[in-house]
């Protein structure tokens, strides 16, 4: 097995897809800039067994070298934030998510068992590894569902405004209205895709661990699109790029400073009758020499940069803690 996936969404037991490359397979991994790799998949396997087949394929493998190195210390984040607020203030930009990484130089655990633990510190997340042979191990547990289509039926979210979890009383502006803006950009697209009957739940308090999201849910009827189709139409949406979609891309290719490779690019699959697409957040990919974790915020004009980079510390530091046991 060269390449494979492992998947649990939540309440559904772990499953292993062994992947072989296929131009127009139906399991597909998004960087969030570039062409999405795409693989036909073989027969799945599932709980212990699904674990088992991965640690296997694993032993003896190789990962490239990835010369680990942080992306942003707190001065350099802080003065990307700046920048971006002041093209919001400006009316160039209305919202833009910038991200960064975290190095963590040759951790000497073990992939599986780190999977297995965010598994368990992760119950309402879907999480994921996926391994492509020759290529660094990307793994995760995303809260954000990109689209999921079953027969006639679309369903999406919107989700945007994080805070520490258990905070008592009204969320910020600035997260309501990043909220806002994320569920009405997702909504026109919808419509500009054909999808009828839209309804929009919420905004309700999505909990992700130690942290917890605003999150409307999003649901209608296709109009001949193609679950492909829509994940590359809403891809990437405002929730991790911005808007206007085309200015904030820019911003981030010119001024983020760095590759963001496959976080926050979608990964998922089509099995005929359910076809689902989850954003790649809440990451790490795995290197011969270390680790790198990936994490981000949204920016408008509203954003203060040294909340903007406690924000960005605050996910990190969960994500470390589960990583590293």
């Amino acid at each position: 097995m060269k390449a494979f996936a492992l998947i649990r969404e939540p309440g559904n037991a772990i499953l292993c897809l062994p992947l072989s490359s296929e131009a127009i397979g139906p399991f597909v991994f998004s960087p969030f800039f570039g062409v999405p790799e795409r693989f036909s998949v073989g027969a799945e396997v599932e709980g212990q067994e699904a674990l088992t087949l991965a640690r296997e394929a694993l032993k003896g493998l190789e990962r490239p070298i990835l010369s680990v190195q942080s992306s942003h210390d707190a001065f350099s984040y802080q003065a990307l934030v700046e920048k971006a607020v002041k093209a919001c203030d400006e009316g160039a930009l209305e919202k833009v998510v910038l991200s960064r990484c975290k190095a963590y130089p040759d951790p000497g655990i073990d992939p599986v068992s780190t999977y297995e633990r965010l598994c368990v510190h992760y119950p309402q997340a879907t999480v994921y590894m996926v391994h492509r042979a020759g290529q660094s191990l990307w793994m995760g547990a995303t809260p954000e569902c990109l689209v999921e289509m079953q027969e006639n039926s679309v369903k999406t979210m919107s989700l945007a405004g994080t805070r520490v979890a258990g905070i008592q009383g009204p969320w910020g502006t600035k997260e309501r209205e990043e909220q806002h803006v994320v569920t009405r950009d997702i909504t026109h697209m919808l419509h500009v895709l054909g999808c009828k009957n839209l309804t929009i739940e919420g905004p309700n308090v999505l909990n992700a661990g130690p942290v917890e999201h605003l999150c409307s849910i999003i649901h209608g009827e296709r109009n001949g699109s193609s679950a492909n189709e829509v994940a590359q139409a809403l891809h990437p949406t405002p929730a991790v790029g911005g808007l206007p979609r085309a200015q904030a891309a820019t911003f981030i290719r010119q001024r983020e400073g760095y590759d963001r490779k496959f976080y926050a690019g979608y990964f998922g699959w089509d099995s005929g009758q359910r076809a689902v697409y989850y954003v790649n957040l809440r990451c790490l990919e795995w290197g011969q020499d270390g680790l790198l974790c990936y994490a981000g915020g949204g920016i408008t004009a509203k954003s203060k940069p040294q909340e903007e980079w406690e924000e960005t510390e605050q996910k990190l530091k969960t994500l470390e803690r589960v990583i590293f046991g």
